[in-house]
């Protein structure tokens, strides 16, 4: 279960349980379910535990881990569930000190997105969001909007305003951020059932998100299909994405050069300017933005793969795997998930536990 649906979902869970079940919230490691353990006690649920160390201890420690499981969907909440997400909702601002806005309110904020930066996040699941979401909200998962503020947020001290479809999870994810020290934290009050109960239309769908740039740097580069690229290829192709992009799967023969290493590295691999050279990436936008640099660069023959390695696979193609065109051990990622061996999580895990050690003191 998300972490940002915990409060909203676990009246329906817990009232199946019996009364001295005991609740274990995990995760891969360590914070997402300290977070959700603790969301759990403060509703006041008793017997609740965070697994310590997660999916990674439980690897180091010799189980192993069931993969395939179907227990993903989320019915919808019953009433009960409602009332006591929003009463906890409630107490939440209190002592945390969330702050709502009225439709009224959101609208004059809204306006002045030109004058400064807001930030609009939608914490609902995807596909309430893609149902329909107020214009201008960035989908945004609650609990990962936790994990990840440096991402929600990137201009320190900015307004970030929260949106669900009535106040328990938007206030949930805005406490979190107001213990996080965040000052200048909203949710919106009746959040998308009050947009529209207003006469605020809803948009519908997942928005395409380019990178910025990216419209401009198609117009410097030409595109090239999968078909294209296999019957002639150049003298160079390179892939942009991170190395664990690149070790899923590359075009036969590509290198690895990371967008971030691109203006360091490329001279190594392609010495002269006049070599024809095809940039790959999983989708084709970073090779879109990597395409564009080096024709500023000075490289004259430049296309990029339309679609990435995504079309790539869809066409059938041949693809390689592994780090057979890496220069270099990679650094570039910190290895997550299935991606990691027992040395990186007992590194990591030593990293997460020496770091709350530092800040708790």
């Amino acid at each position: 279960m998300p972490g940002g649906e915990l409060s909203l979902r676990i009246t329906d869970i817990a009232k199946n349980l019996d009364e001295d079940t005991t609740i274990i919230v995990n995760c891969a490691g360590r914070t997402r379910s300290i977070i959700g353990a603790r969301v759990l006690q403060r509703m006041g649920i008793p017997r609740v535990y965070g697994l310590k160390n997660g999916t990674s201890g439980w690897v180091l420690a010799g189980h192993r881990l069931e993969t395939g499981a179907e227990r993903t969907q989320l019915p919808a909440p019953s009433a009960e569930a409602v009332a006591a997400a929003e009463a906890y909702a409630a107490r939440l601002a209190a002592e945390d000190g969330v702050r709502y806005l009225d439709i009224r309110a959101l609208k004059s904020a809204m306006d002045r997105r030109g004058e400064e930066p807001i930030y609009l996040i939608d914490v609902r699941t995807a596909e309430e969001y893609a149902a329909g979401h107020i214009p201008g909200f960035r989908w945004f998962p609650g609990g990962q909007a936790v994990q990840r503020s440096d991402d929600v947020a990137v201009v320190k001290h900015s307004r970030i305003i929260f949106t669900c479809d009535r106040r328990a999870r938007a206030t949930l994810i805005a406490s979190w951020y107001r213990q996080m020290g965040f000052r200048d934290v909203f949710a919106v009050d009746g959040g998308t059932t009050a947009w529209a109960a207003s006469g605020g239309a809803l948009e519908k769908g997942l928005p395409e998100e380019s990178p910025a740039g990216y419209q401009e740097a198609r117009g410097t580069v030409k595109s090239i299909s999968p078909q294209e690229l296999q019957a002639s290829p150049p003298a160079a192709v390179i892939f942009v994405d991170t190395s664990q992009d690149f070790a899923r799967g590359h075009v036969p023969g590509a290198r690895w050069i990371p967008r971030g290493w691109l203006e360091f590295w490329i001279g190594e691999v392609v010495p002269s300017k006049s070599t024809a050279v095809a940039v790959t990436c999983a989708d084709g936008r970073g090779a879109t933005l990597a395409g564009a640099t080096l024709r500023e660069l000075g490289y004259q023959n430049v296309s990029v793969l339309d679609g990435g390695m995504s079309a790539w696979q869809k066409a059938g193609l041949p693809l390689e795997k592994g780090l057979s065109g890496v220069m270099a051990p990679p650094t570039d990622v910190v290895p997550a998930g299935p991606d990691r061996n027992f040395a990186d999580m007992q590194n990591y895990l030593r990293w997460e536990e020496a770091l709350g050690q530092k800040y708790h003191a």
